[in-house]
C-alpha cells in the first residue's frame, strides 16, 4: 500500500537543516517553528524523523498507520514498528512554468522549482522482528533482507536469496547470492555467481565478460580464459595499480566493453608520460596505431 505526499519548495535552497532545536528548546523543521500545542510529547528523532503520542513524521509529512511507541529507524529509508517494515524516500522533480519555450528563448517570467514527492509504503511480507538492512564496509545499503527474501529500495526482488555477499570493489556495489548477481537492484541475466570475478570497471564469469558504469552492468562476449584488464600505476602510490577502461583477450581489445576495431591484442599496451595523455590509463598503442579513450589519434 503506497501513500504519496507532494510538497513544493524553492529550487534555490541552502543545505537542509531538517529537524532541529533552536536555543536548545524550540523545535524547528528547516526554518519553520513547529507548533507543538496539538502534538503531545513531541520528540525529534533525527533530522528526518519526529514523533508525538499519535503520529510519526517524515520531513513533516505524517506517516499513516505507524505506531510511534515501537517505531525504529533501520537506515537508508527503512524503518519498522511492532506491526510492519516500511520504506520512505523523497523524489525531486524539476518543474518550470515554461517547459518548452525557455529552452530556446528565456521568458522574463521564467520560474524554476522542484517538487518533492514523498513515497512511503509497507514492505510486502517483511517481518519487523527479523528484517535487517544489509551493510557494506560498515555502511548501510539500499538492500534489505528478511529470511531468504531480498529487497531493494523497499521492493522485493528475490524470494529465495541465500548467502548475500557484497563483492570487493572501490567503485561499485555489486551483490552476489547463491544463485544470482545484482547491481542496483537488478538481477544480471544468465550471470554465474560461482565463477563471477569483479575487477574495478570490468567483471567476468565462465561464460562472458561485463563492463560496469554508474548506471548499468552490461555483458559482452569475450574469451574469458585469456581476458585481462590493463592496469596503470596509482598516481598517489606507485606500488599500487589501478584498472583502466582498456581490456583485452587473445582475440580483441576493448574500451569500456566495446571492441576497438583493428586493434592488435598481442602488442596492445598502455602508454603514459605524454602531454596529450595527462590522465593515466587513457592512452595506449599497438604495433600499428596509437589510441586515446579507445579511439585512434
Amino acid at each position: 500500500m503506497k501513500y504519496r505526499s507532494f510538497l513544493v519548495v524553492l529550487f534555490l535552497v541552502s543545505c537542509s537543516k531538517g529537524y532541529h532545536h533552536k536555543y536548545w528548546i524550540f523545535p524547528y523543521y528547516e526554518d519553520h517553528k513547529i507548533d507543538t500545542s496539538e502534538r503531545k510529547n513531541f520528540e525529534i528523532i533525527d533530522r528526518e524523523y519526529a514523533k508525538d503520542e499519535r503520529t510519526v513524521y517524515y520531513k513533516e509529512t505524517k506517516l499513516p498507520e505507524v505506531d510511534p511507541e515501537s517505531f525504529r529507524i533501520l537506515g537508508n529509508g527503512y524503518s519498522s514498528d511492532r506491526k510492519n517494515v516500511y520504506y520512505v524516500t523523497t523524489n525531486l522533480n524539476l518543474r518550470t512554468n515554461s517547459p518548452k519555450a525557455w529552452l530556446i528563448v528565456i521568458p522574463l517570467d521564467l520560474k524554476i522549482w522542484t517538487e518533492k514527492e514523498i513515497v512511503f509504503f509497507i514492505l510486502e511480507k517483511a517481518k519487523p522482528e527479523s528484517f535487517r538492512v544489509l551493510s557494506r564496509e560498515g555502511s548501510r545499503t539500499d538492500y534489505g533482507m528478511d529470511g531468504k527474501r531480498l529487497y531493494y529500495t523497499g521492493t522485493s526482488i528475490d524470494e529465495e536469496a541465500e548467502s548475500p555477499l557484497f563483492l570487493d570493489s572501490f567503485y561499485y556495489e555489486v551483490l552476489k547470492t547463491k544463485t544470482a548477481i545484482y547491481y542496483k537492484g537488478k538481477r544480471i541475466p544468465e550471470s554465474e555467481p560461482k565463477t563471477f570475478i569483479l575487477f574495478d570497471h570490468y567483471a567476468k564469469d565462465r561464460k562472458r565478460c561485463y563492463y560496469i558504469d554508474p548506471s548499468d552492468l552490461s555483458p559482452f562476449s569475450c574469451s574469458t580464459e585469456s581476458f585481462e584488464v590493463l592496469k596503470y600505476p596509482n598516481p598517489l602510490d606507485t606500488n599500487l595499480s589501478m584498472d583502466s577502461d582498456y581490456a583485452k583477450d587473445s582475440r580483441n581489445v576493448y574500451w569500456q566493453g566495446k571492441i576497438i576495431s583493428g586493434a592488435d591484442s598481442k602488442t596492445f599496451h598502455l602508454v603514459s608520460g605524454r602531454s596529450e595523455c595527462a590522465d593515466s590509463g587513457v592512452c595506449a598503442k599497438d604495433r600499428n596505431r596509437e589510441y586515446k579513450n579507445g579511439e585512434t589519434f
